[in-house]
């Protein structure tokens, strides 16, 4: 989700996230010479713990000029953060709204932001309450019967559900989901930058209800955010409204029951240094194929250097014709042929 402010007077643009803090690009600030005025320490969405230099932005200012926001704190980023594939600035933060009222409209792409004087006119029906004091919209799902899952609604998580490691422990323990697959691999991209190589596991959960709204055959991933993260596809189900003065989220489902079946590649890949990589390995191609063997031919021609911001926003040409392509793979072993399809 990417947004344009007015930052001093300048308009930029921004993801919108509601799983992080205001923050600006290291060349924003020096652009606009915004000094540093403090540290702040953060963690990213992998787990990342750290400490950034603070800023303080003057003024700024929604594309209609309506609201006006002063002396807002923000966090300075590295110069090299990879989101600038995205052409952004920086990112637009719920520690801007504790005193408002946000309404995503995913179907109109619209945001729309009011002062909280008086409460939303939303059913209460389809209200969920914060977990948590604070500002930060974490509020709780039910996976399967009887199992409480704490989640962070997070515009910044490109998916639907971001499952925390030790979320996945206890909720596998209480038989409230059940392991596809085990994988090894990285790649995951937040503040801190790349996440390195550990295991992760794919999971199914039968359902996942979100108030009264029931969300059939989710599968996810498990990662090392420090929450769960219910990510931006939710928008695609429904409408999300957040009163943070009163630590209330709405959500008005376009219906009451979703079906999210999916299937998923054998191997993830990525872009480094232009080559195009594993980055994850899977079970069913585990001892065939390693982390970060380089892929030398896709479906017999040979591959290309791909550009990262590229990789990201558009994925590789090449994969995106078919639903299966043979690639030649170099391994320690030399080259080997595999089938890259969803399982």
């Amino acid at each position: 989700m990417i947004v344009a402010m007015s930052v001093n007077g300048q308009e930029r643009s921004f993801i919108f996230d509601t799983g992080g803090q205001v923050a600006l690009t290291g060349e924003l600030c020096d652009e606009l010479g915004i000094p540093v005025t403090d540290s702040v320490k953060t963690t990213d969405a992998n787990g990342k713990e750290m400490s950034l230099p603070q800023v303080t932005i003057s003024s700024l200012l929604t594309p209609d000029g309506v609201i006006n926001f002063t002396g807002v704190p923000a966090m300075k980023l590295a110069s090299s953060v990879p989101f600038k594939c995205f052409g952004v600035d920086g990112f637009i933060g719920s520690n801007l709204f504790k005193n408002m009222i946000v309404e995503i409209d995913g179907k109109t792409k619209t945001i729309l932001i009011s002062t909280a004087e008086k409460a939303s006119t939303i059913s209460l029906r389809k209200m969920i309450p914060f977990s948590l004091k604070g500002y930060m919209p974490i509020i709780t799902l039910q996976a399967g019967t009887g199992n409480n899952l704490e989640v962070l609604f997070d515009t910044g998580s490109p998916g639907f559900l971001s499952l925390k490691n030790s979320d996945y422990e206890k909720l596998q323990a209480g038989g409230a989901c059940r392991t596809i697959s085990e994988g090894f691999g990285g790649g995951s991209i937040s503040v801190g930058g790349m996440v390195e190589a550990d295991v992760s596991h794919r999971v199914n959960f039968s359902v996942i209800s979100l108030g009264a709204t029931k969300f059939k055959n989710v599968t996810t991933e498990t990662s090392m955010p420090p929450y769960t993260l219910l990510g931006v596809r939710l928008l695609e189900y429904g409408k999300v409204t957040i009163d943070y003065s009163r630590g209330r989220l709405y959500f008005e489902p376009y219906e009451q029951e979703f079906d999210l079946t999916s299937k998923h590649y054998n191997v993830n890949l990525r872009v480094k240094d232009g080559d195009l990589v594993v980055g994850t390995v899977w079970s069913g191609m585990k001892g065939v194929v390693e982390v970060g063997d380089k892929v030398v031919r896709i479906n017999g021609k040979p591959v290309e250097k791909y550009d990262f911001c590229e990789s990201i926003i558009t994925g590789i040409p090449e994969l995106k014709a078919k639903k299966k392509a043979k690639l030649t793979i170099l391994t320690k072993q030399g080259e080997k042929l595999i089938v890259y399809q969803k399982e």
